[in-house]
């Protein structure tokens, strides 16, 4: 698993391989100027479809291979493409004062909502292509790719956290591969 563009300029910005194409730092860009709370979940949840919308435009010049890539970010909000192997699975954890909103690409996620106060599953989902869905800061789970097979999800960050999604609170986010398979992701 790799991580791409984690050290967080404050200025909006955009992934070095999109170039030109002012389609993502536009989305980014519209999604925190209207004023709106950093952490309105609507607003999350409509970054991450119109993102999702737009990835046949910029998906191609990324690759495939399993990682997240920082897509395009402003000083409120961060768009990530996280792109999972089979198996692949996240430790438990939130997103500290975060909201979050992500919108499955490709393949299917399964969440396992976990009770914060003794951190056992309280529900579990699976969010299929084309799905999306959004996490109130303080949402604590477990997401990995569902059935053994690889997908693709984009997500919206707000507030912007210092080190985004690769410096998530104890207990950590990075992916880890699942108790079936061995090695790195």
């Amino acid at each position: 698993m790799t991580s791409y563009d984690l050290a967080l300029p404050s200025r909006p910005g955009l992934h070095p391989a999109l170039g030109g194409d002012g389609t993502l730092t536009a989305l980014a860009t519209a999604s925190t100027s209207a004023g709106l709370p950093p952490t309105d979940l609507p607003r999350l949840a409509e970054a991450a479809r119109r993102l999702a919308a737009s990835a046949p435009r910029w998906r191609p010049l990324l690759g495939a291979a399993p990682g997240r890539t920082r897509l395009a970010w402003t000083a409120e909000l961060e768009l990530w493409l996280v792109t999972w192997a089979p198996g692949a699975v996240t430790r438990a954890h939130d997103h500290g004062g975060a909201a979050v909103a992500l919108t499955v690409l490709d393949g299917a996620l399964v969440e396992d909502c976990l009770d914060a106060t003794i951190w056992t599953t309280c529900r579990r989902t699976t969010f299929r292509a084309g799905s999306t869905t959004a996490f109130a800061p303080g949402h604590v789970h477990r997401l990995a790719a569902a059935g053994g097979a690889p997908a693709a999800s984009v997500h919206a960050w707000s507030p912007r956290w210092p080190g985004g999604l690769a410096g998530a609170r104890q207990p950590q986010l990075p992916l880890a591969t699942s108790a079936t398979r061995t090695g790195t992701i």
